[in-house]
């Protein structure tokens, strides 16, 4: 149960569930609300201050840092005309000598500086050695101006200050950092290497937002999700963040979407787990983050009175016109699924639909805006109900509620959830009737999960430990069944994306697989043993775990702790195995546990 509504057990979750009762602990994670939130957390989330920023704010605070103007050298064009600079570039020697020739030596100079190598051949001598020394002199200011903007740690610092600040221990690096002016602190921290800031996860905050502002912004969503994950009294909720997020998959590598991907999860994503589904899939549709992720921003109706392109800017030019990514995937991903029923002719009506549907100042404000003149306003059919003509923005909110109430959509989305908590192939009888009440209850994603909860299929025994936990889910269940002190989620993320799933990560729009297949390799495996190993000798930067509760406790009661429930006999063996004779020492035991098919699943 611990393992498949929350993260994993910590020490004493399976007590409460217990002294609570299973159904009373379920109705409680459905109703959030009601679960007072863990303080801890709330002081790990506290810095991390771009999660309570507009989307508008985070773009004039963290907008790409410019370290200021380098030098560059005047361009030959600046003395030639296009037609001359072409000539020179094609013509025969003596005809680029009688070009060159008029020229002051100073033009002449910057001119051949900045030709390639074979446009020198055959000029005179002393030309191409003017050259060659303009070339090295325009490299040396350009060099020397970058120097001067981003000097490196040795023009900044003593060599005794540059051993404090790149090996130094923690209070040497802080009483040095503090010591400094703010200008040469930022400076400092612009060159300083981030391993050399690994303990101190402040000051590489700092470090992070004067190199790469945008990275910050990144950095305070996955450190969010991975906070809530390992803290968070209301597992639940955040269960359900990471699968609707998923399930909505937006790339946080493609341009913009690095600074609307907070909003999008805060705003577009979690208000709605327990809502209803219409609500978050139109919220999702609305929102920039998908508009630019899936190019709907730029989609817009052809215009029939504007010529065709000349035939020389064909390929360099384009037409207005109209783009399917979002239409495919919102009715292939989002709602029906790959086999719901619907056409190619349904997926260009659906993006004609949302023609119009686009970003107001993508680079300043990236707001929602319906653009009249990017729609398309003839009449359109999907999945045979006729939108007529002239709708306007309306005929996108006709589409989101043709999709959020088709039948195909509660089957997909109900077996989906099914997928994620009970098996990877879940009984059919089990998602009938979760469709049955995603029908009746016009989606009540609540009232789905409740059907879910209290089926004799969720409650079965097979459907104990039938999924394969997620490099997510194996990390952050290793690190809350050991109730460790996380001061930097920065190395945990590493470790999950190194195990296959970067979060916030995954390129295709389809999400990390619902399934376990991609995580069931013997490289992943490996990866999870390696993982175990480094976290219970204390070689993951960032969290600590006291093992010194499991200190003289037989093999059997350190298995059940970690579990939260009884360990089976097959478990036993393999720890049995694991020691072979060894003092069996708290972290070898830890270590096989975790490594163990009873701890990966759930």
């Amino acid at each position: 149960m611990l393992n498949r509504l929350t993260f994993g057990p910590r020490p004493g979750d399976a007590e409460q569930v217990r002294r609570l009762g299973v159904q009373k602990w379920i109705d409680l994670q459905l109703h959030p609300e009601r679960v007072q939130e863990n303080p801890v957390l709330e002081s790990k989330l506290r810095p991390l201050e771009t999660l309570k920023l507009a989307m508008w704010q985070i773009q004039e605070k963290y907008s790409p840092a410019t370290p200021g103007r380098v030098i560059r050298p005047p361009a030959a064009q600046s003395i030639l005309t296009p037609q001359q600079f072409g000539r020179l570039m094609n013509c025969s020697v003596e005809d680029r000598r009688t070009l060159l020739t008029p020229l002051r030596p100073e033009d002449r100079r910057v001119v051949l500086a900045n030709v390639p190598p074979q446009v020198l051949e055959g000029l005179p001598e002393d030309w191409v050695q003017e050259a060659a020394k303009a070339r090295q002199a325009e490299q040396e200011a350009r060099q020397k101006e970058f120097r001067r903007l981003m000097p490196p740690l040795t023009d900044l610092l003593s060599p005794e200050e540059v051993r404090a600040a790149q090996r130094g221990t923690r209070e040497e690096k802080m009483a040095l950092l503090n010591s400094l002016d703010p200008e040469k602190r930022r400076q400092v921290l612009r060159v300083l290497p981030s391993e050399a800031l690994s303990d101190l996860p402040d000051l590489r905050r700092e470090a992070m937002a004067v190199r790469q502002p945008q990275e910050l912004v990144n950095s305070d969503l996955i450190e969010n999700k991975l906070y809530r994950a390992i803290y968070s009294n209301r597992q639940l909720e955040e269960v359900l963040a990471d699968f609707w997020m998923n399930h909505f998959n937006v790339f946080n590598g493609k341009g913009q979407d690095r600074v609307l991907l907070t909003s999008f999860e805060r705003d577009a994503i979690r208000p709605h787990v327990f809502g209803h589904f219409k609500d978050m899939l139109l919220a999702t549709a609305r929102h920039p983050a998908m508009l630019f992720y899936l190019d709907n921003w730029q989609s817009q109706a052809p215009r029939d009175d504007l010529p065709p392109p000349p035939a020389a800017a064909v390929g360099a030019l384009r037409r207005p016109g109209i783009n399917e990514n979002y239409g495919r995937e919102l009715m292939e991903l989002h709602t029906m699924g790959v086999d719901g029923g619907y056409t190619q002719a349904d997926v260009i009506a659906v993006a004609r639909a949302f023609t119009g549907w686009t970003i107001f100042d993508l680079n300043k404000y990236a707001e929602f805006w319906f653009n009249p003149g990017m729609h398309d306003r003839k009449e359109k059919v999907v999945l045979g109900h006729r939108i007529p003509a002239g709708g306007g923005e309306g005929d996108g909110l006709e589409v989101i509620d043709i999709l959020a109430h088709h039948p195909s959509t509660a089957k997909f989305i109900s077996k989906k959830l099914a997928q994620r908590f009970v098996a990877d192939d879940p009984p059919q009888r089990l998602v009938d009737r979760m469709t049955e009440t995603f029908t009746n209850t016009d989606g009540d994603l609540r009232a789905v999960l409740q059907t879910m909860f209290g089926s004799p299929e969720f409650l079965s025994e097979g459907a104990w430990r039938s999924k394969l936990k997620s490099p997510l889910e194996v990390v952050v269940g290793a690190v809350r069944a050991l109730n460790a002190d996380v001061t930097d989620t920065s190395v945990l993320a590493q470790e999950i994306a190194s195990l296959g799933q970067p979060l916030y990560g995954k390129v295709e729009p389809t999400g990390y697989p619902n399934t376990g297949e991609l995580w069931a390799n013997t490289a992943g495996i490996l990866g999870r043993v390696n993982f175990a190993t480094a976290l219970t000798s204390g070689q993951v930067a960032g969290v600590r775990a006291d093992l010194s509760r499991f200190n003289f406790k037989p093999p059997s009661a350190v298995a059940g702790e970690l579990l939260g429930m009884a360990p089976s006999s097959a478990m036993l063996a393999a720890i049995e195995k694991g020691i072979q004779r060894q003092e069996a020492t708290p972290s070898m035991l830890v270590t096989v546990v975790m490594s163990s098919p009873d701890f990966q699943r759930r």
